[in-house]
């Protein structure tokens, strides 16, 4: 005889709601939407003022929320009590709201900033990827609600309020400030693409956290997880500082200089060292390579002590990058208005480069250009936002990680029937390939306005087009040749890497006509 799991039993309890209660069901995606739009209302009405709250704060509220949902959701997984998923879903639910309000007061700044003298709709704030990542946080936000509305739903919003957070955190990181587009970008088709960019970016993340929970679920082992993110921490830790980190030890980031009067501020093509962090990340890494090379071995000889020892030294590696980034943040303040002091003897070789950004001055001149204004250099979280986003991931995915690993079968047996995850898989994979069409299309139109070509082949547009042909493999798979399940959370992951990669890594490791975001 069949069991019936504890979500999956209120999953029927749920299909016998009566119309009010249904209605009742969407209280927690419009009682947010509508007080966004108080908050933006009260924003035009009180105008400038500094007793408001704009949306640098509001933004920073939202990120509270999510990673108190995310901790409450992922908490569900290991405790039955329905009160816990209430919370979590007003809790993600009150993050939307800040997150609307946030984009909303900041269309409001954009507009107040130019006096309005242009179409409303054309400060969409869409301008740059701080822009285009709140948005993002904002449609996974929207997404996770929606899907979690559904008491047997819920365990999902562990993992995508979690990678929700990331994202305004890497938003914050990139700083709040506005740029100019350039006016061959100032089309009405603007707003239209990106929003539908951030809507449909927030659904891929919906579905690549159902796809982790669905491998969970089928058995999918930890321990291969583990070597997944232990490869991915070896490839950040390789590559982040242009790998000086391999070759010195040492950690840097790029300098940033303010101006006294303006209070503008500008990167300099000069790197100082941040004291501890760089041991520490080699100690993380070094520790992430030795449980590498335990769990691989686990993979072709399993054994209870071999697991054991894995995710011992991957605890450790853990802990050494939460105190290396712990370390970054302690000592960004510490050495504000005293940079000079830490730049090492190699980064001098960009002292020419300094020189050049002077405006060709002798390249001797850098060094007292520096010592002269040493109180107007520092370094932020806005110096490498990259490299710190996925520092704070690598730390995020790795406990993840060691979090499932802990008391496996309970997360198993909680988690709603395999069939229930694939058809939430199903459901948002096919909202994600529409949007993702959408998106081409819109920005197909948008090209042809701006650039006199439908199509060029930028690196963007390539990266779009082959993570919507993945989505398009995911459907195509499913209908013509039944394929279902594990197969099918495959094609969900790499989807969302796709998505991943074309958001980020298309903006700051190809060249191309989207480097403006």
């Amino acid at each position: 005889m069949s069991t019936i799991s504890p979500v999956d039993a209120r999953a029927f309890q749920s299909r016998n709601l009566g119309p009010a209660s249904r209605l009742f069901e969407w209280a927690p995606v419009a009682v947010p939407l509508l007080a966004a739009v108080a908050i933006v209302f009260a924003r035009i009405q009180l105008g400038e003022s500094k007793h408001f709250t704009y949306d640098a704060a509001l933004i920073v509220l939202a990120l509270v929320c999510y990673l108190f949902a995310a901790i409450i959701g992922l908490l569900e997984l290991y405790a039955d009590r329905q009160m816990l998923g209430r919370w979590g879903l007003w809790m993600a639910a009150s993050g939307l709201g800040f997150n609307a309000a946030a984009w909303g007061t900041r269309w409001v700044a954009a507009g107040d900033r130019e006096g309005w003298i242009r179409w409303a709709f054309r400060y969409v704030p869409f301008a740059n990827l701080y822009d285009l990542s709140i948005a993002f946080a904002l449609g996974a936000a929207l997404a996770t609600v929606i899907v979690c509305r559904k008491k047997e739903a819920r365990m999902v919003m562990g993992v995508s309020m979690l990678m929700s957070a990331l994202i305004v955190l890497l938003a914050i990181f990139l700083g709040r400030e506005f740029i100019d587009l350039p006016p061959v970008l100032d089309s009405y088709w603007r707003p239209i693409h990106v929003g539908i960019a951030s809507i449909s970016y927030g659904v891929v993340l919906v579905c690549f956290s159902i796809a982790t929970l669905y491998l969970i679920k089928d058995g999918f082992k930890i321990e291969v997880m583990a070597v997944f993110v232990a490869l991915l921490g070896a490839g950040i830790y390789a590559f982040i500082n242009r790998m000086d980190l391999l070759f010195s030890g040492k950690y840097s980031m790029s300098v940033i200089m303010t101006d006294a009067v303006s209070g503008q501020t500008a990167p300099l093509p000069l790197r100082a060292t941040i004291p501890l962090a760089g041991p520490l990340m080699i100690g993380a890494l070094i520790l992430l390579v030795g449980a590498l090379l335990i769990l691989v071995r686990d993979l072709y000889v399993e054994t209870s002590a071999n697991r054991k020892n894995a995710f011992a030294v991957l605890w450790g590696s853990f802990a050494l990058q939460v105190a290396s980034i712990g370390a970054v943040l302690l000592q960004m303040r510490a050495l504000k208005g005293n940079v000079a002091p830490a730049i090492d003897v190699a980064s001098q070789i960009s002292y020419p480069k300094v020189a050049e950004w002077l405006g060709g001055a002798p390249a001797s001149r850098a060094t007292e250009f520096l010592a002269a204004n040493n109180s107007s250099l520092s370094i932020t979280t806005n110096s490498n936002p990259v490299e710190l986003g996925a520092l704070f991931t690598l730390a995020a995915l790795t406990g993840l990680v060691l979090l499932f690993g802990f008391r496996t079968e309970r997360v198993v047996e909680r988690l709603p029937s395999l069939d229930r995850l694939d058809d939430l898989m199903y459901k948002t994979g096919a909202i994600a390939f529409i949007g993702l069409a959408m998106l081409l299309i819109t920005g197909a139109v948008w090209a042809n306005e701006s650039w006199g070509r439908y199509w060029g082949w930028d690196s963007k547009e390539t990266g779009a087009l082959v993570a919507w042909l993945a989505y398009a493999g995911f459907l195509h798979t499913r209908i013509a040749h039944g394929w279902t399940g594990r197969r099918s959370a495959y094609f969900a992951i790499v989807g969302f890497l796709l998505v991943i990669f074309t958001y980020l890594g298309v903006s700051y490791l190809l060249p191309g006509l989207h480097s403006y975001a």
